[in-house]
């Protein structure tokens, strides 16, 4: 996978933010599996599969704060003035997540998610765009909590990416499913 030249940095940065916050006991990392469908736009088909690998590094009551890193394949293509042009990637960086959690059932939780993160792509995406973007995610997810830094969720996200400017900005809306597990490995 090639990435330009600041990806480097930005990944290398915040794994070293990450690795000087290590704690003695060993926190659980969350992994989720988003399987998202294109949303709301017409002249817009791109389909996305991301991996998120997060670990919380902060509770207030039932909120709780999770950073991590993020890889995203986006497929499919957008139609610009009746031209079909491609509009697939890869991309990587690092993301946050804040997670309103309640009981709803002994073990069950029920949760809102909401986060985002800075994407570098191994090329402009989508066509006609930039080779970076900000993704964010919102949308309630069910927890079911096995054991004390063990737990299995699944959740229905909206997701929104875009690079903010106001021109080459070809964001894209996708909305779908996703799996988590959260361990101590």
């Amino acid at each position: 996978m090639k990435f330009h030249s600041g990806a480097a940095a930005v990944l290398t940065a915040f794994l070293l933010a990450s690795a000087g916050s290590a704690a003695a006991e060993a926190s659980p990392y969350e992994v989720q599996v988003d399987s998202m469908h294109h949303a709301y736009f017409k002249n817009r088909s791109i389909d996305t599969i991301s991996i998120h690998v997060m670990e919380p590094f902060k509770e207030r009551g039932t909120v709780s704060f999770y950073r991590g890193i993020t890889f995203t394949r986006p497929y499919g293509h957008i139609t610009d003035h009746g031209v079909k042009r491609d509009s697939s990637a890869l991309g990587a960086g690092p993301v946050f997540m804040v997670r309103m959690k309640r009981s709803i059932s002994g073990k069950w939780y029920g949760a809102l998610d909401a986060g985002g993160g800075f994407i570098v792509y191994d090329k402009a995406f989508p066509a006609g765009g930039r080779a970076y973007n900000f993704m964010w995610r919102i949308g309630p997810r069910l927890v079911y909590q096995a054991g004390k830094n063990t737990s299995v969720s699944a959740g229905y996200l909206f997701m929104h990416v875009s690079n903010g400017f106001e021109s080459r900005n070809p964001g894209y809306n996708g909305a779908g499913f996703s799996l988590g597990i959260s361990s101590s490995w």
